[in-house]
């Protein structure tokens, strides 16, 4: 059910990584050192000639099906609410990390975005860039009310206490699998694996029972290993994780990822897993959910909207993969059902994932106050209910679970229980003590992670070789990143 589904939303989804450990003062949590926040010019709107008005504001982002969808409704209530501001969204990639690679060549000529929906696993290297408007220098400016915000969010996307992105459209991660192969394997569907163990003993179920070759799926995402290690409070860097001061070197070679990588290597080799390569833009892990290969996935919890939507016949693959991929997926049939996301050992621990919008520094000050007045129409109650039903993003704010719309769309609908079991994992499977690495190259760390796995499943290299060689390939890019300065 999955096939094309989550694509184009997993395909960058990358999106574990974090923020800093947001402390009630600046500076108090030794993440990182930003320097002194630049100065939000809240006021510069009302400061533009009538005959210069509107100001234009670019955003740039790598969205397609019901994100895209959400993203643009979004911005078209904005842009007629008013007159003074348009904002012109402009799809600039097909993946996150493509993205992030516009962006940063973009950085030496100042060819940037007003706003820009980037990865968030980018924030210390963002924090860093001297780029950003951080929307705590805004929040400041304008006395804007953060008491309704989810707190996890706040801290994960946080460096120095200081929060840095103005949004987000986050997601994390389910299992969804197809109930008929369960059944028929005489597993129970209300209750799907929790743990590694329990992913094992379902696909050797459904194995022996000759459902499907290999029944679970799995794409060697790095962003997943992240959740799992994570979630298991297994580190990948020093210093807490580069929570209590920057990353010196990894530590990603130890017992606990040596327990993780070995049981993927077990799963694989005994026959129980189909591992996909993770290539952004290809949905071979999708097709192989819906050519009934495999059985079932861990994958985001973004796919909600847009599973949904496919089960219905009110989406199909040319509008998931915005003409960039092609794919004849026959949905029919199909009968799919997701829970929490299984951990090593309990289910629902979690990272944070997706998108997170920057604001710019680079661009003239009435362009900066019209890109936070904005970002305060994103953040408000009515759009984060657009961004969660519509995109299948996690809402910002906690209150937009009491909104009877939102309250009967969760209880009611397929997807819309697939967005509860996300958003109480938002809430309640993020430590707030152990969030997830905080890293300046993170592309480079995740590189060497999917590196490690590819060589590993693919090329039969032992799990303690993968993974020392993966230490030595971050710590590296960890010292490069120190010296350069990003």
């Amino acid at each position: 059910a999955l096939a094309v589904v989550t694509a184009l939303f997993v395909a960058a989804c990358g999106g574990t990584s974090g923020g800093g450990a947001g402390d009630d003062q600046a500076g108090d949590s030794g993440a990182g050192d930003a320097g002194a926040l630049p100065e939000c010019p809240v006021g510069a709107l009302d400061d533009v000639p009538e005959s210069d008005l509107p100001v234009h504001v670019t955003l740039w982002h790598a969205s397609v099906a019901k994100g895209e969808e959400a993203l643009n409704e979004i911005a078209d209530a904005y842009n007629e609410s008013q007159d003074r501001v348009v904002i012109d969204v402009e799809n600039q990639a097909t993946s996150f990390e493509e993205l992030q690679r516009k962006y940063n060549q973009a950085i030496p000529s100042n060819d940037l975005p007003g706003i820009a929906l980037l990865e968030d696993t980018q924030t210390q290297a963002m924090a860093d860039s001297g780029t950003i408007l951080p929307a705590q220098s805004c929040i400041e400016a304008d006395d804007y009310d953060m008491s309704d915000f989810v707190p996890t969010l706040v801290d994960y996307y946080s460096v120095d206490g200081n929060l840095y992105p103005a949004s987000m459209t986050g997601f994390n991660a389910l299992i969804y699998f197809n109930v008929d192969h369960f059944e028929e394997a005489g597993l129970d569907p209300a209750n799907p694996p929790t743990n590694l163990d329990e992913i094992r003993a379902a696909a050797e179920a459904i194995k022996d029972a000759g459902i499907t070759e290999h029944p679970f799926v799995w794409h060697m995402a790095p962003w997943q290993v992240e959740f799992w290690l994570t979630g298991n409070h297994i580190p990948f860097v020093d210093n807490n994780n580069g929570r209590e001061a920057p990353a010196t070197e990894s530590v990603l070679n130890s017992e606990g990822a040596l327990e993780l990588f070995q049981w993927l290597k077990d799963m694989n080799d005994d026959g129980l897993m189909l591992p996909v390569t993770d290539v952004p833009g290809q949905i071979d892990q999708y097709l192989a959910l819906a050519n009934e290969q495999g059985s079932f996935s861990v994958e985001a919890s973004s796919a909600a909207t847009s599973v949904e939507a496919f089960l219905k016949g009110q989406l199909d693959a040319g509008d998931l993969t915005d003409g960039r991929v092609n794919a004849d997926v026959d949905l029919s049939g199909l009968n799919i059902g997701a829970a929490e996301f299984p951990g090593m050992e309990e289910p629902g621990h979690i990272q944070v994932g997706g998108g997170v919008y920057y604001m710019m520094s680079t661009t003239p000050p009435e362009v900066q106050a019209a890109a936070w007045d904005y970002m305060k129409w994103v953040n408000s109650v009515d759009m984060q209910v657009v961004s969660n039903l519509v995109g299948s993003n996690d809402p910002t704010r906690v209150s937009v679970a009491d909104v009877p719309e939102v309250a009967t769309t969760w209880a009611d609908t397929l997807s819309g229980q697939w967005l509860a079991i996300s958003f109480d994992q938002q809430q309640n499977g993020i430590d707030p003590e152990f969030p997830g690495p905080l890293v300046g190259p993170y592309t480079e760390m995740r590189t060497a992670v999917r590196q490690a796995v590819e060589d590993m499943l693919l090329n039969d290299v032992a799990p303690e070789d993968v993974l020392a060689r993966a230490e030595e390939e971050i710590t590296q890019a960890i010292q490069d990143y120190q010296e350069e300065n990003f």
